[in-house]
C-alpha cells in the first residue's frame, strides 16, 4: 500500500525530490532514495546503490549550468508514483532546451527503490 494516501501528499513527495534533483543537491537526492536502488536514465545502463545513482546523476548534472522540472500530471498507485514532466536544461552556454519526460518511481519504506528516466536527453548535446 502507498505511503502517501492524498494527491497532496504525493505531489509534496513528488515536488521535493525533483526540487533536491533542480538545485543539484545529490546529498538531497540521495536521501530519497533506498540503500539499494535501481536508477535508469534514459538508455543507459542501470546503476545499483543509493550512492552510484546520485553520483550517476551528479555527474550527468555537471554537464549543465541548470535544470527545472515542471509537473505536468502525478499519478500514484499501490507503491508507485509516475510523473509526467516538462524539463528545462541550460546549457553551459546560456542556452536552454525544453523536453518531456516521464519517471517512474517504485517506493519502498517512503524511499525511491527504483527510479526509471524516460527522456530523449540526445538533442541536449547536439546543439
Amino acid at each position: 500500500m502507498l505511503f502517501m494516501q492524498t494527491p497532496a501528499a504525493v505531489n509534496e513527495f513528488v515536488s521535493k525530490v525533483y526540487e533536491a534533483i533542480d538545485s543539484m543537491d545529490e546529498q538531497g537526492f540521495a536521501n530519497c532514495l533506498t540503500e539499494n536502488c535501481t536508477f535508469v536514465h534514459a538508455n543507459s545502463d542501470p546503476v545499483i546503490g543509493r550512492a552510484n545513482a546520485a553520483a550517476t546523476s551528479q555527474n550527468f548534472l555537471r554537464l549543465l549550468a541548470g535544470i527545472k522540472h515542471d509537473l505536468v500530471n502525478v499519478w500514484a498507485f499501490e507503491d508507485v508514483i509516475v510523473s509526467q514532466i516538462s524539463v528545462t536544461y541550460t546549457r553551459k552556454d546560456g542556452s536552454t532546451l525544453t523536453i518531456p519526460a516521464v519517471t517512474i518511481w517504485k517506493l519502498q519504506d517512503k524511499l525511491i527503490d527504483e527510479c526509471r528516466i524516460y527522456a530523449d536527453t540526445s538533442p541536449l548535446f547536439e546543439h
